[in-house]
């Protein structure tokens, strides 16, 4: 996330970049930021839990027990949900530039459209799942109740993914129902295993078109 944001911002400041420069940018500052910032997502959460708290991580988390094939129809419903959201491009299609880093990764070829899949389909739902959902939600929920946790949650998921959305409400809007069906599966399960299959289903189906577009360009 931050790793977007800096990458945003000096194209801002510069904008006498050439595009191979922006390119390079991303490309490097991207998957660093990210792959960064899940690393010490993860060190926080275990010094938090276990060394402050001394609680047992996973059952703390929501994942001791890890479920079976139920966790397809959450996937389905993230896979749904995402189809939806798509109905607005032919009435709200996006800037032009909204593909920015998915072209940049295109450029890349196939190992950077993998490592694209790591971080968007399987890195990301689990890590950002753990930190919201697995985290933020269950603290909040024990001062303030679990509607107005799950709506602060969901408002800063959907702020920190304002990088790659950028002032598109569509996909905006999206992401917060996304966020809030979350903290629903959540609190109704008692775990985060369906959080991460929604999850994981609501990001596989953004890639799909990307891999499309790849294929197209070759």
């Amino acid at each position: 996330m931050f790793s977007g944001v800096a990458a945003a911002l000096t194209r801002l400041l510069h904008p006498e970049m050439g595009d191979g420069e922006v390119d390079r940018l991303v490309f490097v500052s991207l998957p660093a930021g990210m792959l960064g910032s899940y690393l010490l997502s993860a060190v926080a959460t275990w010094w938090l839990l276990v060394r402050r708290y001394r609680l047992p991580l996973w059952p703390a988390l929501g994942l001791a027990r890890v479920p079976g094939p139920e966790l397809l129809r959450p996937f389905l419903g993230g896979v749904a949900l995402q189809f939806l959201s798509a109905l607005f491009l032919l009435f709200e299609p996006p800037p032009e530039d909204q593909q920015l880093i998915f072209e940049i990764f295109l450029k890349g070829g196939p190992a950077s459209l993998a490592f694209l899949f790591l971080i968007a389909v399987l890195l990301a739902p689990a890590m950002e799942e753990i930190l919201f959902r697995g985290l933020l939600l269950p603290v909040l929920r024990w001062h303030f109740g679990f509607a107005i946790a799950a709506l602060a949650v969901t408002v800063l998921f959907a702020l920190l993914h304002g990088f790659q959305t950028g002032p598109y409400w569509p996909a905006l809007l999206a992401i917060f129902v996304c966020g809030w069906i979350l903290a629903w599966l959540r609190e109704r399960h008692g775990t985060l295993w369906p959080s991460i299959a929604f999850h994981a289903g609501f990001n596989f189906t953004a890639f799909v078109p990307v891999l499309f577009f790849g294929a197209k360009l070759q």
